[in-house]
């Protein structure tokens, strides 16, 4: 049975074939999308249930989409998992943990993670959201099957996303625009801190104004500067005739995808989008759009209406970058009617350039946005970019792997000082902090807890509470004496409701006198005491 149409060898060279990047590096198309459709685990299950909805995906918001369903369904229907974890309008299931009036949102509003309940021990602890959603997912049987390559991408690239626009949905002063002020949007004095856009400052911007039908969409903080921005055009046509309005490749400050999505989310809220550019992808991505739904439009072939002289000014194009100069149409597709491209820094048509531009053959830097002397191939969210050599502040270098990965993937094991991938590390609940292995991480946790905890002599364990600790007195045979000892309170009445121990007033007691059932020295003390009190009152 063909579970998917690959329409011949040629058709999976172009979604699968190698690429060779700007610095000579090699590498896979849709690497996560293939090592799905690959899973010889997931296989045998679509056998076994004569269902293949999973495997009939065609890109990467299609895989996105079903698994994320997928997942939700089979958690739904499990027994096993109990309990609700309700994240973002969606309903997860557990065994283990929970959520409370709170929804995830923790307290500081810490945007990274999520708070949740430990069903066992009853407390509220937080968790970095995309290690927590990746526990989530590997409790369910469909979790359970996907690769770990996938799992990875939906837990800590697309839901930490989410999630971070979700708790900046709770910060006061973002405002949405849409208007004709793309001089602003280009505008660097107007913009909060790096957009990473080579066309910043470049006065530019009046390609939008007199060429294309679009309009500025932006968000601002409180202060009143632009977080996040894209071109949205209004009057785009696909294949069938049917017209849409597409929000272009977002920027935002530091790159930051949580504003990216915030932008996008206010547009679908207010209803100025049909559909939008895949959150994260590359400049290179002409077709990577999906609708307001999530659903993949990959399969459309667009065009917008694009009048151009041979000088009038361009400004770079990350999707219609295919130009027909006589039809006086831009396509997101390569065709037979195009006559010039302008995913280009050139002025215009002619190849001219900017006086101040660098004339010298240079390289591209997919991070930041510009040109550059030499790159380096560096991963960010799991995905291949190019990164100006000269400028890798925001990428660490991982050992283990010997790649360069965004910093916002990594963390420090607080141990060792190891850098790692935060999906590779161990998460400690006890010092909420990650670690490169587990030895590293027992042996911070038993530190901690020496310098933070209780201890039980008796059980052997620490407690984090000093009122789960109580005393207990035991008989020392060789010493003839009771040794007073720490022990939990959860052991000590479990000991009580065996008849193991005999309690005597507030005190307990491990072993007595078996000829008077009483402890060791207990009579002639109390003797004693009514002698000196029978003294007492005679004098």
């Amino acid at each position: 049975m063909l579970y998917y149409n690959f329409y011949g060898y040629e058709g999976f060279k172009a979604c699968f074939g190698l690429e060779k990047r700007d610095n000579g590096t090699v590498v896979r198309k849709n690497r996560i999308l293939l090592g799905h459709l690959k899973n010889p685990a997931l296989l045998k299950y679509c056998r076994e249930h004569n269902d293949y909805a999973l495997l009939r995906i065609c890109d990467m918001a299609d895989l996105q989409k079903k698994t994320v369903e997928a997942i939700l369904s089979s958690g739904k229907n499990d027994e096993k998992l109990p309990h609700k974890v309700e994240l973002i309008g969606e309903t997860y299931y557990s065994s283990k943990y929970e959520t409370d009036e709170f929804r995830g949102l923790c307290e500081d509003l810490d945007k990274h993670s999520i708070r949740y309940i430990n069903v066992e021990r009853n407390r509220v602890f937080k968790m970095r959201a995309g290690k927590f959603m990746r526990e989530l997912i590997l409790e369910t049987e469909i979790g359970k099957l996907l690769s770990p390559c996938v799992v990875n991408w939906i837990a800590g690239d697309v839901f930490t996303q989410h999630w971070c626009t979700y708790t900046h949905g709770y910060t006061s002063g973002i405002e949405l625009h849409v208007n004709d002020e793309f001089e602003k949007i280009y505008d660097g004095d107007y913009c909060k801190g790096d957009f990473n856009s080579c066309m910043v400052d470049r006065n530019r911007t009046s390609f939008y104004r007199d060429s294309v039908k679009s309009k500025a969409a932006y968000i601002t903080d409180k202060t009143g500067l632009i977080v996040a921005r894209s071109i949205l055009f209004t009057e785009v046509t696909d294949q069938d005739g049917r017209k849409w309005r597409l929000l272009e490749r977002q920027y935002s400050s530091e790159g930051d995808d949580a504003l990216k999505r915030l932008l996008v989310d206010k547009l679908i809220q207010e209803d100025y989008i049909d559909g939008y550019k895949v959150i994260g992808a590359s400049c290179h991505d002409a077709n990577s759009f999906v609708d307001v739904c999530g659903n993949s439009l990959s399969d459309r072939k667009f065009e917008i209406d694009c009048d151009l002289d041979m000088e009038d000014t361009l400004s770079y194009q990350d999707s219609f970058k295919w130009y027909g100069y006589n039809q006086n149409k831009a396509y997101n597709y390569e065709n037979s009617s195009f006559s010039y491209t302008l995913d280009t820094t050139d002025l215009n048509l002619y190849g001219d350039t900017d006086e101040d531009e660098d004339e010298d053959e240079s390289l591209w830097d997919e991070y930041h946005q510009y040109d550059c002397d030499d790159t380096t191939l560096c991963y960010l969210h799991g995905n291949e970019i190019n990164v100006d050599s000269e400028n890798l502040d925001d990428f660490v270098w991982i050992e283990s792997k010997e790649e360069y990965h965004h910093k916002d993937d990594c963390v420090c094991c607080d141990n060792c000082g190891e850098n790692l991938l935060e999906d590779d590390a161990e998460y400690s609940e006890v010092t909420e902090e990650h670690y490169c292995c587990k030895e590293c991480m027992e042996k911070a946790e038993d530190e901690f807890k020496r310098k933070n905890w209780y201890y039980s002599e008796y059980d052997g364990e620490w407690y984090e509470d000093y009122t789960d600790i109580t005393r207990i007195n035991i008989w020392n045979e060789s010493e003839g004496i009771y040794e007073e000892k720490s022990i939990s309170i959860d052991t000590l009445d479990g000991l009580i409701e065996n008849e193991d121990v005999w309690e005597f007033g507030e005190d307990v007691f491990d072993k007595v006198n078996p000829s008077t059932n009483l402890p060791y020295g207990y009579k002639l003390k109390k003797e004693m005491n009514h002698e000196y009190a029978t003294v007492e009152e005679t004098v």
